[in-house]
């Protein structure tokens, strides 16, 4: 029977246990489409990939560098791949959560639910065009993460939990979008944060009994919507905890509507 590049679907899982690796360097390199990611199985790398199109099809390559795992899933991301739209592109990977992960994900145009939740993450490096993407912490981080690395087109992301995700530093740099930056969780140390975004919308969720000083820079003062906060100059602002605790969170934003 003649089955057109149309009706063409294929499915494909794929187990890779990681063998004596002590920890993982995990990259991703992912078109347009969705890709979701959770924690799975001690050990065990785990994916199931959905497309409709041939070209789409994974390059899945694992081997152990000393005592770190190197894993690399990529595909075609080429601007010019000439697919008829809307193809089929769907990842849904499963890490595991007994190991630290340095995690890079580069991305196209594409939407995400990235739950990091249970995983011990200590580098996360995330690129993408214009996408809608969701990352989560719904527990703290097991290991100190060294640098959350995000750098974004014209996008909508949310990242939730961010106090639980341990982290020592934040770089973001976004383009025109929606950006929301939730720090409920439990705060362990002082966190440093910087967001530089051009006409985005930057939401700053941040609990009341958290210690914070907010910096902004090249705003409008008119601009900003900072309830609960003492306004130290016009560019600083504090909440009421700030400088009684060790663990408190350093804001800067460059640019960006409130």
């Amino acid at each position: 029977t003649y089955k057109s590049m149309a009706d063409e679907e294929n499915r494909e899982n794929r187990v890779i246990p990681l063998g004596e690796a002590d920890s993982l360097k995990m990259t991703i390199k992912f078109g347009a489409g969705k890709l979701d990611l959770i924690s799975g199985q001690e050990d065990v790398f785990k994916g199931n990939f959905q497309y409709d199109k041939s070209i789409l099809k994974p390059n899945i390559q694992y081997e152990i560098l000393g005592e770190t795992g190197i894993l690399t899933l990529s595909q075609s991301i080429k601007k010019d791949l000439d697919l008829p739209f809307p193809y089929k592109n769907i990842w849904n990977l499963k890490l595991p959560p007994g190991i630290p992960l340095q995690l890079y994900i580069i991305t196209a145009t594409y939407s995400g639910d990235i739950d990091l939740t249970n995983l011990q993450i200590e580098n996360l490096y995330l690129n993408s065009g214009a996408s809608q993407t969701n990352i989560v912490f719904n527990q703290p981080n097991l290991i100190d993460l060294k640098n959350i690395n995000i750098k974004t087109g014209a996008s909508t992301i949310k990242m939730l939990g961010l106090a639980n995700a341990n982290f020592n530093e934040m770089n973001f740099t976004g383009g025109a979008g929606s950006y929301t930056f939730d720090f409920s969780g439990n705060l362990t140390k002082k966190s440093k944060v910087n967001i530089d975004a051009g006409a985005a919308k930057i939401i700053l969720k941040i609990p009341s009994n958290m210690g914070a000083k907010i910096i902004f820079r090249n705003f409008t003062a008119s601009k900003l919507d900072v309830r609960g906060f003492i306004k130290i100059n016009d560019q600083t602002y504090i909440s009421p905890e700030y400088g009684k605790s060790a663990a408190e969170l350093d804001i800067e934003i460059n640019g960006g509507l409130l």
